[in-house]
């Protein structure tokens, strides 16, 4: 069974697109079959999973997929050599996917249909751009499955808000359930607000982790590299320490969605 997860918060700069890399990295260091769609004009998991070229490529593409219908998802489908896991790129041409889905008919179903053909992967991990718009919402009809990056910041704390409300909109609008795997803490720092607001978040959302990420340099070097944290080379030994814990706090969520996934299905 393939699980198709939305990694999404409208709020730029929560490390959406480093968690959706080194989850699926993490999952793949487990055996499973895993492929990432970059579902942001920006391109920037693309390019952090040193794929560059290929946003710039022309040809068949993403953008042409959703709006066209004209190419098959196997032939969006990318290797990445140096990862254990596939690849969707974006592409220049998505910066025109959302007034062109504007447009559309059943614009919202447009990345469904077309995903309803992937088969073989255990996971596929969606990119979300950093706003509430079409392309958002076809991430959320797509896979019913969200997963949310959050800073421990007040600004963060009311962008969930508005998040969840955009949620509830799109299941009864097209009468759906999307389910919220899990809330992460990402790119934390020590400091005493942090730790309030984490302690608040843990007292009000039943989906928030456990744990959290730090924020360590090392995960804007593997970036930097077109790196997960997994392939990543550390040049320091202290530097080393910090990718195995990232490595390990990373493993300790892809057990945690897993262990979500199984208790959802079988209230299903």
């Amino acid at each position: 069974m393939t699980h198709i997860a939305a990694v999404c918060n409208q709020k730029g700069g929560v490390g959406k697109t480093a968690l959706t890399i080194n989850l699926g990295a993490a999952f793949a260091e487990e055996s499973k079959k895993v492929c990432l769609i970059d579902l942001d004009p920006q391109g920037h998991l693309t390019e952090g999973v040193g794929m560059k070229q290929l946003y710039l490529q022309e040809g068949g593409n993403l953008y042409k997929a959703l709006t066209d219908h004209k190419d098959e998802v196997r032939r969006l489908i990318h290797d990445v050599p140096h990862e254990k896991f596939d690849v969707i790129p974006s592409n220049y041409e998505m910066m025109l996917a959302e007034q062109t889905l504007f447009m559309t008919r059943n614009r919202e179903h447009k990345l469904r249909a077309l995903l309803s053909d992937i088969t073989g992967y255990d996971w596929v991990l969606i990119d979300c751009p950093p706003n509430l718009g079409n392309l958002t919402d076809n991430a959320l009809n797509a896979a019913r499955l969200v997963i949310i990056p959050i800073q421990a910041e007040t600004t963060s704390v009311r962008a969930l808000d508005l998040l969840f409300d955009q949620i509830e909109s799109i299941e009864q609008g097209l009468k759906i359930k999307i389910e919220i795997l899990s809330v992460v803490p990402n790119l934390v720092q020590d400091s005493a607000l942090s730790r309030r607001i984490l302690e608040e978040l843990r007292r009000s959302i039943p989906a928030l982790t456990p744990f959290e990420i730090k924020k360590r340099v090392v995960l804007q070097e593997a970036y930097d590299k077109g790196r997960s944290i997994f392939s990543f080379e550390p040049p320091t030994s202290s530097k080393a320490d910090d990718c195995h814990e990232l490595r390990h706090i990373y493993t300790r969520l892809a057990d945690f969605i897993s262990a979500r996934t199984t208790e959802e299905g079988k209230a299903a």
